[in-house]
């Protein structure tokens, strides 16, 4: 085969064979632990398609949610008695081990931007930051107000021993009867001190 005819075709298996490898992850939502990747750790904040990275734990139900302005939200239901005590039992949202170090031994703020589901809303939110077996900010209950408001707390991070990926950040509404849920529009995580 001549080179001009060889080397054109042998380009065009390798942009194919690029192509078929990458195609897979073209549109994907992004899942896993939420990570810092190296940015300023003092405001992280996780929205829009970042919402996914929720993990809806026991008998939680979690949807991302397309918005009329081509945003996202993030909608967390559960019946009565389906959610455990346990923030990682219950919808939440890991955190990987740099936004661990970064927070260990610091006083942080938690804020959540949400407001009451649709056809089955919840009057409160529930939000608590998990430090894993060193310590826990306990379940913060906020009452919702109609539209979307931000809720917060502050929380001094016990100092991380032992292993990583063990802080989580759960969310979730208060269900005192039937089924309820929330609409979660960003979650902020702010590094005070």
């Amino acid at each position: 085969m001549p080179d001009r005819i060889f080397f054109p075709l042998a380009g065009l298996l390798i942009l194919v064979m690029v192509y078929l490898g990458i195609q897979p992850g073209i549109g994907q939502l992004p899942t896993g632990p939420v990570a810092g990747d190296g940015v300023n750790y003092d405001r992280l904040v996780i929205d829009g398609t970042y919402l996914n990275k929720v993990i809806a734990g026991g008998e939680a139900r979690t949807k991302l949610l397309r918005t009329q302005d081509r945003g996202y939200v993030l909608q967390v239901d559960a019946a009565k008695d389906a959610l455990d005590v346990e923030p990682e039992l219950g919808p939440h949202f890991r955190l990987a081990p740099d936004i661990e170090t970064q927070m260990s031994g610091r006083t942080i703020r938690v804020t959540v931007r949400a407001r009451p589901a649709g056809q089955q809303p919840a009057a409160q939110i529930q939000v608590n930051y998990s430090a894993g077996r060193v310590g826990q900010s306990g379940w913060r209950v906020f009452d919702l107000k109609k539209g979307s408001a931000e809720y917060s707390f502050e929380y001094a991070v016990p100092v991380m021993s032992g292993e990583q990926g063990v802080d989580y950040i759960g969310v979730r509404p208060v269900v005192t009867e039937g089924r309820r849920g929330v609409l979660v529009d960003a979650v902020i995580v702010e590094r005070l001190s």
